[in-house]
């Protein structure tokens, strides 16, 4: 399968989890809830437990970051907390910033990049823009710059190029060199309004006419660079969307999913929906996201550590750089629950249970997320979890019982 290889992997073990002090192992976003504190040993006093289990909080942890925090710095792409809030809003369009950051995850991926045996550059939206600026109204004082952009492309098989309709929709356009055709997927199949992309190929043809006039200079593999000539196909028939609001996240899989002719996987809403707010979940606990360990270093700076000024690769240095991966890892978390906590609770649970319907990695099915000890062991694994939210499957023995123990003991 062609997209981001772990795919459902990446998906599907995004969200932290802690060590817990209590007899019951939860998922960890119920864990983040604070439902419940029980203690491990036995032999306390009950005013002990009771004390404990008075702890118990109805309502989600309070905001912990402002809104100008920088939560996510993958590459050159920074996201702050306010630009994250439009993946716990359905009604919300995807911004440039969220979407750039996505397109740097998809290009760590480097099975994505060369996808069905042709080399793959997926462009930003920034970059889009300004293709579409020169095609409007010419060169500007940053021409050599972009000219050097395109000339890049010139390696490669196939552009992968982000388009935005007056801020109102997004689109995948996508320059195959091999065949000499432009192929748009969008989801609401808006055929007739192409003038963004019909703006943008002429600022493409415009750097490319200066580096045809450099030809003895460059070496390519385009057999054609009039790209204003190229046929513009749609690949697709009929619309797929079937909201207002989720073009974005669309546009972001057929980025993953393309192939020279078609999608190599099917995109459907029931897939887009969940996707959104796994998206967060996705950049904040990337392996490449530096937000927290930026902050960390900006800190340390601040305080004017004396340890701040070591010799490289010092034992002191090491133990520097484990005590801050501990604390980005922490910083991570922390990021996380201050998304979550914009949700409320009747949000929060039907979102993790549409989190939990949309998974299909194996492995991570027969993960346990809910654990009980008395007074027997009972484990549940998400697969389990899983057939819960079936209406036509039966419930779990286990599942059923530990429901009776939770209502009758409240010990879970």
């Amino acid at each position: 399968m062609n997209g981001l290889k772990s795919d459902e992997q990446i998906n599907d073990n995004l969200l932290p989890s802690l060590p817990s002090s209590t007899i019951s192992t939860l998922s960890p976003v119920s864990g983040l809830m604070n439902e419940q504190k029980v203690a491990l040993d036995d032999d306390k006093q009950s005013d002990e437990h009771k004390q404990i289990e008075d702890e118990r909080y109805d309502y989600l942890p309070q905001e912990t970051s402002l809104k100008n925090d920088l939560l996510v710095k993958i590459d050159d792409i920074s996201v702050k907390q306010h630009q994250m809030v439009c993946l716990l809003d359905d009604s919300k369009w995807l911004n440039d910033d969220v979407i750039s950051a996505y397109i740097c995850c998809i290009k760590d991926q480097v099975h994505v990049q060369n996808k069905n045996d042709g080399k793959v550059y997926f462009e930003n939206p920034f970059i889009s823009r300004l293709l579409k600026r020169d095609g409007g109204i010419g060169i500007h004082g940053d021409g050599t710059f972009m000219t050097d952009i395109v000339r890049n492309y010139l390696k490669y098989d196939m552009i992968e190029l982000p388009i935005n309709i007056d801020n109102k929709h997004w689109y995948l356009a996508i320059v195959n060199a091999k065949k000499s055709e432009i192929q748009v997927f969008d989801s609401l199949c808006w055929e007739f309004n192409r003038n963004d992309l019909t703006t943008m190929l002429q600022g493409l043809q415009y750097h490319l006419d200066i580096l045809r006039r450099q030809q003895d200079s460059i070496s390519h593999k385009w057999t054609d660079l009039d790209v204003t000539k190229w046929m513009i196909t749609e690949q697709l028939r009929e619309p797929i969307q079937e909201d207002s609001s989720s073009c974005g996240l669309f546009m972001l899989k057929f980025m993953e999913y393309s192939t020279e002719d078609t999608l190599c996987h099917p995109i459907t809403q029931e897939i887009i929906t969940p996707f959104r707010y796994k998206l967060a979940s996705i950049l904040l606990c990337w392996k490449t996201n530096t937000a927290a360990m930026t902050t960390m270093l900006e800190q340390s700076d601040i305080e004017e550590d004396p340890n701040d000024v070591v010799m490289l690769e010092s034992p002191e240095d090491q133990n520097k750089a484990k005590s801050l991966n501990s604390l980005s890892f922490k910083n991570k978390y922390q990021s996380l629950i201050s998304v979550i906590s914009n949700m409320s609770l009747h949000a929060l649970v039907g979102r993790l249970c549409s989190y939990i319907k949309s998974i299909k990695c194996m492995e991570t099915l027969e993960k346990v997320w809910v654990q009980s000890s008395k007074p027997y062991p009972i484990s549940l694994t998400l697969k389990k979890l899983q057939g819960i939210l079936n209406e036509d499957l039966p419930m779990n023995r286990d599942c059923f019982n530990l429901v009776v123990r939770r209502n009758m003991f409240d010990n879970i």
